[in-house]
């Protein structure tokens, strides 16, 4: 998601391996770059033991 590979582009969401379309309510959504940290960085911490 940082480097920009997934991303949400005509009701689809986009990966470096796969497409998969979205549900309907999810699909009225814009085309979005999802590399702000908003969008990943709970993974990051999830990821992340201290």
């Amino acid at each position: 998601m940082i480097r920009g590979e997934v991303r949400l582009e005509k009701g689809q969401l986009i990966t470096p391996n796969l497409t998969l379309p979205l549900p309907p309510q999810l699909a009225e959504l814009p085309d979005k770059e999802l590399t702000h940290p908003y969008y990943w960085s709970a993974f990051t911490l999830v990821g992340s033991p201290w």
